[in-house]
């Protein structure tokens, strides 16, 4: 609990500390960017925070990570002055100030809170059930970067497993995180799934921000958290209609609706628990969004003396840079979303009629481009996607499409049949279309060219000459056509809802579109309600099946991330945690390197120091090739299998390898005699069958870097 209020008030604090900048530069927006102000505020401070650690050249500390809130406060209360006084009104002291907001936006406030706080305390209370870090999935790896950050020495980034070598996968999210441990004084062990939770809580506040500008009603607001996240797909009913029904739920299959691909959406990635950077960006994406829903929105969303506000050329700069922040952190965070939420918001900002198109996409390109400046310590060494383009030649079947957005195709079909003709009535009377449902338009458009951009082309990558070709495509775009969907459904369903929806034609319409609607609401709800109970059946399936009464605690609720670890491994435990309180910056650690989900680079993992090679299939993803890490691969049994003298010396300087671990693992996969070149170092650890060897100035003085990546 104690983890969860700190994440929650670093979070509050860290989005106060921005919103008297965002009130003044998201006037448009009917929250004043309150929805969006904790995501910002992190990027912000987190942001401040690390260019601080680079310039000391030190760890992120809790006292660096305070002074990065306390300075990202100044910085927007000095901008939101600056603003203010160059800003241009009809009346001296029209636009409405922040103590005003307070009182007439009270209402927005206490939505959002709940809906912040309630994510919260709900995300956590599943994330409770699945406490463990394990190799059964990407945590593992996600634990590995997290630890990784905590310990680096500044930027860039040491990789925690390619020692010697920069992080060569996308890593900002990671870097957010470590910059949340540090502001709160937590333990990564006690604070991990606090984090986790807390992503799924800032993208529902974000989804409810942008649902509630686009309808300017607390229901949309509400709807467009649930469509995005507490909504689930239609796999279901492909289960329902096979024997056994839905009395064997199966949890993970929704997330596998199309054959070879991965469907996974926001509700799955919550019980799924991983750490990772696809489920980091959902939330900067929906702030992306929201600022450029506030270039364009119509002015009649002012109230009050807002309503007379002119905007000034100073407000449209600062949000322009607000929009490049954000960009620059969703391309460090997670590269796949950058390019479509690009795309939205220039869409966006261009749909209005009337003057300043041109301008407005020009500006929103430009923020854009020149978002990386900021963040080029995280950008630095990314490997590209893939190796361009391919064709899709087999795409998804039919079925499987329908399935996998089962609620927006539903949704779509009742909006064309309901209010296609009420529309075109009112485009023959000359009316308009309201700005608001444009925008909507707009972003299901968007998330529609996203979801068929799949069906076309695929990024190729290493699994390129496999059946799973376009799995990692479809992955990527699949969540982000879900995010699009999700906040732009709300404006269909409450037409729908609208007293004028057929009222010329009877009741039989309306009555029509309610229903409707709550079918696709409980369709909906199905895998929610459904998919968590049997997620945490199996859940506790799992930890009655542990082999030992501290392997089952371990996965019981509430326990620490490293906890099952221990249990596990008592002795491999107590080694990384002697090797994490011993190691000096540009030390690195030999241990087993093995196949990928399992506990192979378990030192490394759980202390953040880097070891010569951890999994590497995920090494030669990121750093497109096998060729570097067959080699390391290759060194590390040298190491392990050479005396004390020539090629093992030589690896040992190479890497700057201080420790070399021996243990069960080690002595499995390399020989019963496996470590002889650390048996001539110095014995500095030992317990429960795991010893580390300090080998520092056995090979020599000084340790040279590692090669370069061939």
């Amino acid at each position: 609990m104690r983890d969860l209020l700190c994440g929650y008030a670093v979070t509050t604090l860290c989005g106060w500390s921005v919103f008297p900048l965002l009130h003044r530069l998201l006037a448009r927006l009917p929250d004043r960017g309150y929805s969006l102000c904790r995501c910002f505020g992190v990027i912000l401070a987190a942001t401040i925070g690390w260019l601080l650690a680079a310039a000391a050249r030190r760890p992120l500390t809790t006292g660096i990570a305070g002074l990065a809130v306390l300075l990202a406060a100044m910085l927007s209360g000095a901008v939101a002055v600056a603003v203010r006084r160059t800003s241009g009104t009809r009346r001296p002291g029209d636009g409405e100030g922040l103590a005003d907001f307070l009182r007439s936006g009270a209402k927005w406030i206490v939505c959002v809170e709940v809906l912040f706080l309630g994510g919260l305390l709900l995300f956590s209370w599943i994330q409770w059930h699945n406490p463990a870090v394990d190799p059964d999935s990407e945590r593992f790896m996600d634990y590995a970067l997290l630890r990784g950050c905590l310990r680096s020495p500044g930027l860039p980034i040491p990789d925690p497993w390619f020692a010697g070598r920069d992080v060569a996968y996308y890593h900002f999210g990671y870097a957010m995180v470590a910059f949340l441990v540090r502001a709160a004084g937590a333990e990564p062990s006690h604070f991990f799934i606090t984090a986790v939770a807390l992503q799924h809580a800032l993208l529902w506040a974000g989804a409810f921000g942008v649902g509630l500008a686009l309808t300017r009603r607390a229901g949309g607001g509400f709807l467009a958290a649930f469509f995005v996240l507490g909504a689930g797909n239609g796999e279901w009913i492909r289960q329902w209609v096979r024997p056994g029904g839905l009395v064997t739920f199966d949890w993970f299959a929704s997330s596998r609706a199309i054959e070879g691909s991965i469907t996974e959406f926001p509700w799955f990635s919550m019980l799924w628990g991983d750490l990772h950077p696809y489920v980091m960006a959902l939330p900067i994406a929906t702030c992306a969004l929201s600022l450029s829903l506030a270039e364009v929105l119509p002015t009649e969303s002012l109230t009050g003396a807002a309503a007379g506000v002119v905007e000034a050329g100073s407000v449209r700069v600062a949000r322009s840079v607000c929009f490049a922040l954000t960009c620059g952190a969703l391309l460090a965070t997670h590269p796949w979303d950058f390019p479509v939420i690009l795309g939205a918001a220039a869409f966006v900002t261009c749909a209005p009629a009337g003057r300043g198109r041109v301008t407005r996409t020009a500006g929103t390109v430009l923020s854009a481009a020149a978002s990386s400046i900021l963040y080029v310590p995280f950008l630095r060494g990314l490997a590209g996607a893939g190796h361009g383009l391919g064709r899709v030649t087999i795409g998804s079947r039919p079925g499987e499409w329908v399935m996998a957005y089962l609620p927006f195709i539903v949704l779509a079909a009742v909006s064309a049949t309901l209010l296609s003709r009420p529309a075109l009535r009112g485009r023959r009377d000359g009316e308009t279309l309201p700005a608001r449902d444009r925008l909507a338009l707009t972003l299901a458009a968007m998330g529609l060219l996203t979801a068929i951009a799949c069906e076309v082309v695929y990024v190729r990558d290493l699994f390129a000459t496999t059946s799973l070709y376009r799995m990692n495509t479809v992955f990527k775009l699949y969540r982000l056509a879900w995010l699009l969907l999700g906040v732009a459904s709300p404006s269909f369903v409450i037409r729908l809802l609208a007293r004028e929806c057929g009222a010329s034609t009877g009741r039989a319409r309306p009555i029509a579109a309610r229903a409707c609607v709550a079918i696709v609401l409980a369709a909906a709800l199905v895998y929610p309600v459904l998919g968590t109970a049997a997620w945490l059946r199996a859940r506790s399936a799992e930890a009655g099946r542990a082999g030992n009464a501290l392997a089952a605690a371990a996965q019981s609720p509430g326990a620490d991330a490293e906890a099952l670890f221990r249990a596990l491994y008592p002795g491999d435990a107590e080694a990384a945690s002697f090797v994490a309180s011993s190691d000096s910056t540009g030390e690195a650690v030999v241990e087993e390197t093995g196949e990928p989900y399992t506990w192979s680079s378990r030192i490394a993992t759980f202390s953040g120091v880097p070891t010569v090679l951890g999994w590497g299939n995920h090494e030669a993803v990121w750093r497109q090739g096998w060729q570097g890490v067959l080699e390391r691969d290759a060194d590390v049994q040298a190491i392990y299998h050479e005396p004390a003298a020539g090629r093992a010396c030589d690896l040992i300087r190479r890497y700057g390898v201080r420790w070399i671990v021996v243990g069960e693992r080690e002595r499995r996969r390399y020989g019963a005699d496996a470590g002889r070149v650390a048996a001539a170092g110095r014995r500095a650890f030992e317990s429960q069958g795991t010893a580390v060897y300090d080998v520092a100035g056995l090979c020599g003085p000084g340790a040279a870097p590692a090669p370069p990546a061939r």
